[in-house]
Order: C-alpha cells, then sequence, then structure tokens
C-alpha cells in the first residue's frame, strides 16, 4: 500500500504540473472535437487518481487492518490509440493513470476483508 500510495502521489503531481502548464497549452490549441476528448481524458485521468488515493485512505486502512476494503471502481477503458493525447507526453500520464487504478483493484482482490467465523 505505501508503494501504490507513493505511485499514485507522484503521478497526481505529474499530472498537475503537465496538465496546467504544457498540457493547457497543447489543449488550447486543439480544435472542438480534440479538445473535447482531451478535456475528457484531462477529467478520467483525475478522476482515476483520486479513486486510488481515496481507496487507499479510507480509515479502515490504517493500522493493522485485517484486510483490504474492495475497490469498487469499473476498470477504465483503454485509451484509443487515435486519441490525440497519444502524440504528447500525457499519454503517458494517462496510461500511469490506468495502471494505478488497476494495481489498487488488484491489491484489494488480493488481500480481501476477512468475515469473521
Amino acid at each position: 500500500m505505501d508503494a501504490l500510495f507513493r505511485d499514485t502521489a507522484a503521478a497526481a503531481e505529474a499530472a498537475r504540473r503537465w496538465l496546467d502548464g504544457p498540457g493547457r497549452l497543447w489543449r488550447e490549441g486543439l480544435g472542438p472535437e480534440a479538445g473535447a476528448a482531451a478535456a475528457l481524458e484531462h477529467l478520467g485521468l483525475h478522476t482515476r487518481l483520486m479513486q486510488v488515493m481515496t481507496w487507499l485512505l479510507h480509515p479502515a486502512h490504517h493500522g493493522a487492518p485485517a484486510g483490504l476494503l474492495p475497490f469498487d471502481h469499473s476498470p477504465p477503458a483503454p485509451l484509443p490509440a487515435d486519441h490525440p493525447i497519444r502524440a504528447v507526453e500525457g499519454a503517458t500520464l494517462a496510461d500511469a493513470s490506468r495502471a494505478l487504478h488497476a494495481r489498487a483493484a488488484a491489491l484489494a482482490a488480493s488481500h480481501p476483508v476477512k468475515e469473521p467465523e
């Protein structure tokens, strides 16, 4: 969980730096359709990272938990090969957010909360 937390925090910071800087300038130069696709991916990227961070920081996971709560979020759709973000650094961030989301789901599934006997 510690490694996933560190990786998610680092990805969130990298996303903030890119999306508020070079990514913003890039989006401003896109046409309406590509701009909408980029904006939706921007929102999805932040949503995925927040879902992971919220799950990690749940109070039930503090201390020595008997297991992990389910990660109740649907897996995101793959980023299409022709998505406009594929041509810029943002693709790495989009892929990383999907990978972190998958890691959280796998971690939750491999350490479920044990039901009392």
